[in-house]
């Protein structure tokens, strides 16, 4: 399977879509959440998210 037709990334500004993100329980910054099919499969957040972990989480993802 192809990557690119099976994931999406947003980028969102903080400012504008404050209530959002809370509302999506955002506490630090950058956040990565990973959904499937519609609902929260993860999350990454902090300052020292490294690459390797986001491919990790985007793999399982995939495998699921």
């Amino acid at each position: 399977m192809d990557n690119a037709e099976s994931i999406k990334f947003f980028n969102m500004e903080l400012g504008p879509n404050r209530e959002f993100l809370i509302e999506l329980d955002v506490s630090g910054l950058p956040t990565f959440l990973f959904y499937k099919n519609g609902r929260q499969w993860s999350s990454l957040a902090g300052r020292n998210i490294l690459m390797d972990e986001i491919q990790e989480h985007i793999d399982r993802l995939l495998q699921t």
